[in-house]
């Protein structure tokens, strides 16, 4: 495997507030950014329909059609390359009101169907059907990918270990704990654990208390996944006649996302490892309520 850098994408300052003044400036972004994709996309573009001559590994020439079909990215630049909201999701047009669930929806978001949505007609009074999903899904900005052919917008889409769990559930997670620690008391616990931990095979001793790391990388978010559930049983041992409840929920909450972490690292899958990731992500969804006032 290969990696070619293509362009330092411009990252714009970010607002403090809101105004008419931001927002012209955020359309302004918006273009810009569409303009550097053209670029970077024209040669996908020119060779779409009379492809070209590639060598392949058996020495062979033939006539070969490139196409995009993946984009690896968080959440945010999927909102930006998609031209989102912050509370949709660029794959499915699952409703807001089931974000956060483990709701199924098969339905792919139709980017070609809004294309020609006015964000201005939002609240004329005028809207279709069509305008109210835009309204709640989109914003001004376009999707940088609608105008290439042989490609779905939905379809590019792809999770990954680390922007999905590391640097995504397992941030959600760490937060809940923190409020529930502290709650309970057991906080400075959990950082003396946390400090004492052995070293091992292929684990980085942490160097500071958990509360002591000021901003958090991936691989140590890796790293996290390791220790977290027995750094928390530790924690959370003797419990109190009223604790003892909540601490079991929390350890079986945090178990379910664990083995779901794990599972997901599996080189190869089988209908049988499948489905025990969705059991592990059903119980993770069904026990998190003890973490719903963090």
């Amino acid at each position: 495997m290969a990696v070619l850098l293509l362009t330092l994408l411009p990252i714009p300052p970010k607002f403090s507030k809101s105004s008419k003044a931001d927002q012209c400036q955020r359309k302004i972004n918006a273009d810009t950014l569409q303009d550097v994709f053209k670029l970077i996309f024209a040669p996908l573009q020119d060779v779409a329909h009379a492809g070209i001559a590639i060598d392949c590994a058996d020495g062979k020439v033939r006539q070969c059609f490139p196409m995009l079909s993946a984009w690896i990215a968080d959440h945010m630049e999927n909102v930006v390359l998609h031209g989102l909201k912050t509370n949709a999701c660029p794959k499915c047009e699952v409703p807001t009101h089931e974000l956060g669930t483990n709701a199924k929806n098969d339905r792919s978001t139709d980017y070609a169907r809004y294309q020609h949505y006015q964000p201005e007609n939002a609240n004329s009074g005028s809207e279709s059907d069509n305008d109210h999903v835009m309204s709640d899904k989109f914003g001004i900005d376009q999707n940088i990918f609608h105008r290439l052919d042989r490609v779905s917008a939905s379809d590019l889409y792809k999770t990954d270990m680390l922007h999905t769990i590391y640097l995504g559930l397992f941030k959600q997670m760490m937060d809940w704990i923190e409020g529930f620690l502290k709650k309970h008391g057991r906080l400075q616990a959990f950082d003396d654990v946390w400090k004492a931990l052995p070293p091992d095979s292929g684990f980085v001793v942490p160097k500071k208390a958990y509360r002591e790391v000021k901003q958090w990388q991936g691989k140590e978010r890796r790293n996290l996944g390791r220790c977290i559930l027995g750094v928390l049983a530790v924690t959370l041992r003797q419990p109190g006649v009223a604790q003892a409840i909540p601490f079991k929920g929390a350890l079986g909450c945090v178990r379910a996302l664990i083995d779901f972490n794990m599972m997901a690292q599996y080189r190869c899958h089988t209908p049988d490892t499948i489905e025990y990731m969705e059991d592990y992500l059903d119980q993770f969804h069904r026990m998190k309520d003890i973490f719903l006032e963090f």
